[in-house]
């Protein structure tokens, strides 16, 4: 599970590579045949009823002795002057599918490479295809696409999804031979059937990939739509946060909506500049503009300033005690005085709210019922591999355009592989929106999915729920048990968990920029004061160094700002935090962040 939830950017180069795709000669019934040059390969790859049928005849590369076919899941190539001879398109990277990666698991069972956990089942189906060989690494994250209801992993050469409904065992790849073959292979008599249509061929043509690296999921937010054609002709994609678009005159080659102004947050109540005040004024006419205050331009400097946010539409105003709101052309940004350090300017959420009035679905009358409330959710668990002797904390959280929603009940509904299903009722959400459930250990074998779905109830005519997995590994032979009968002499009685929840205050950052951490301790969702707080920083560099914070405070928090950390692009840098008590009992959390952003 991954409790940020951000969301796959796909993007796909294909001019320069249609002209590879020239020529039309097919067999009289309109479908191609496997060269022999590649037949015995095709076997070994199981065939049409895996990769699918060729779409192509063999090309000859100009000016080279390569030789290639196009199928619909893979690109076949054959270099008599190099070895190996044989391989396949790398795809995936042309199209430069990226992810942020996952924090290696501790459990060595878990198929982990290249940053990236293989969830078991495209485990299997990675191995039955010949691993790296011919699959290649893996570039992005297991990640549920909710618009097709499957969950998407991408490789190098190939791409897996499977549906929520197969069968146990069931994948299916990707069309990576029709995307990079669109020109020839959009008239392939059987594009129909190949699992994605012309439409979504476009869909996965968005630039957006590289502006999610800059940007990171914290300022856009996880992903709502998947990239489609807007009515101006640019590709568009819709995340929580904002709306990004296809800009080939931006420096970033995207730019953003303007959400804000789109959604009437306007008021042009402006300001007159005043001698000696102490907030930045941005002049817009004739003298007349809006205050800024520091803190929201430390925010926008930081994401590349007004070319990004966009002009100021409203002055800085109290929406409720304690919580300032200031629209931009392209955002509005938020200041909570309560909040703790590093967290008290954030982005409104307003993807959803353009996507219920602006949203082309790829061309698709709409027919789904708009929401009548801007409900977020987020649920985790808090170890997505867990044995069958151990105690599993679901907790999930409920808010609306960012506010927390208290005294909400949920239930969640557990589905392991293959067993009955079972409902349980969480606490009230707390004043942070949140609630926790502990569930009892699930006897099941290794290798088992769990899936699990968390519903809020009492927010209108519908429930809002969210679904999510873990699975079970760990056990031994003698491990798997059935649970002890209870008998009426004896009582259960329940240890208490101290939960703790770490987070960054940047998810990618340069190496010449000051990373701050938050972390925080409850025992049974009471805040624990006065633990001594420590984190310890694996560089690549410079070895692991400590950092010592003030005692957690009325709320169990304590806050840690890092220096600069040396390192490259690309590089995930661990950091454990870890509370100890006045027995010296330890409780600790790993977590970790991206190096992204140096020149």
């Amino acid at each position: 599970m991954f409790k940020k939830i951000v969301t796959l950017i796909l993007v796909l180069f294909v001019g320069g590579i249609i002209s590879a795709c020239s020529g039309s000669e097919r067999n009289s019934a309109g479908y191609y045949l496997v060269d022999p040059r590649f037949s015995d390969l095709y076997e070994r790859l199981q065939g049409e009823k895996t990769i699918g049928p060729p779409i192509s005849n063999k090309k000859y590369l100009s000016g080279t002795n390569l030789e290639k076919q196009y199928f619909e899941g893979v690109v076949m190539i054959y270099d008599p002057d190099h070895s190996p001879r044989y391989y396949l398109d790398p795809v995936g990277i042309e199209a430069g599918f990226s992810d942020l990666p996952n924090q290696q698991p501790e459990n060595p069972g878990v198929k982990y490479l290249n940053g990236f956990v293989i969830p078991v089942e495209f485990s299997h189906f990675y191995d039955q295809m010949g691993g790296d060989r011919w699959v290649g690494l893996p570039l992005t994250r297991a990640r549920l696409n909710p618009d097709k209801g499957r969950v998407e992993q991408y490789f190098e050469n190939m791409g897996f999804f499977r549906f929520e409904d197969d069968p146990p065992g069931t994948v299916h790849l990707m069309p990576y031979g029709l995307w990079k073959c669109a020109g020839e292979c959009s008239q392939y008599p059987g594009v129909q059937n190949a699992g994605i249509s012309s439409s979504e061929v476009e869909e996965i043509q968005s630039p957006f990939g590289e502006a999610i690296a800059r940007f990171g999921t914290s300022f856009t937010g996880d992903a709502i739509s998947s990239a489609y054609r807007a009515a101006d002709g640019s590709i568009e994609q819709i995340f929580k946060n904002v709306v990004l678009f296809q800009d080939p005159e931006s420096p970033l080659g995207v730019s953003l909506r303007p959400v804000s102004s789109l959604l009437k947050r306007v008021d042009q109540n402006y300001q007159i500049r005043q001698i000696d005040a102490g907030d930045y004024f941005r002049e817009l006419e004739n003298g007349n503009g809006y205050y800024i205050p520091a803190y929201f331009m430390e925010y926008i400097d930081r994401y590349f300033g007004f070319g990004i946010s966009g002009e100021p539409i409203t002055q800085l105003e109290e929406i409720r005690d304690g919580v300032s709101q200031q629209c931009f052309e392209n955002y509005c940004l938020l200041f909570d005085a309560a909040a703790g350090e590093g967290q008290q300017v954030r982005i409104l959420p307003q993807g959803q709210k353009y996507k219920e009035e602006f949203y082309r679905d790829a061309g698709k009358p709409k027919t789904e019922t708009p929401l009548v409330r801007n409900i977020q959710m987020d649920i985790w668990e808090q170890m997505p591999q867990i044995s069958s002797q151990e105690k599993q904390q679901i907790g999930a959280c409920v808010h609306e355009e960012g506010t927390p929603l208290t005294n909400v009940q949920a239930f969640i509904k557990i589905n392991p592989e293959g067993q009955d299903s079972s409902t349980f009722f969480f606490d009230p959400t707390d004043s942070g929106g949140c609630a926790f459930l502990e569930l009892e250990p699930i006897q099941a074998a290794n290798g088992t999915t769990v899936d699990y779905q968390v519903c809020f109830q009492s927010l209108g005519d519908q429930e809002y729920c969210k679904k999510d997995s873990y699975l079970i590994w760990g056990n031994t032979d003698n491990e798997i048990t059935n649970l002890p009968a209870e008998t009426a002499d004896e009582e259960t009685v329940l240890e208490p968990v101290v939960a703790l929840d770490v987070w960054e205050l940047y998810p990618q950052l340069s190496s010449s920029e000051f990373q701050e951490v938050g972390a925080c301790a409850h025992l049974d969702n009471q805040p624990q004061q006065n633990l001594d707080a420590q984190l310890f920083l694996e560089t690549p560099h410079d070895g692991v160094i400590s950092y010592q914070s003030s005692p957690t405070d009325q709320g169990g928090c304590a806050f840690f700002k890092l220096d600069p950390v040396n390192a490259n692009n690309g590089e995930t840098i661990p950091y454990q935090v870890c509370f100890t008590n006045k027995y010296g009992e330890k409780f600790c959390e790993r977590d970790s962040f991206l190096i992204w952003g140096n020149p």
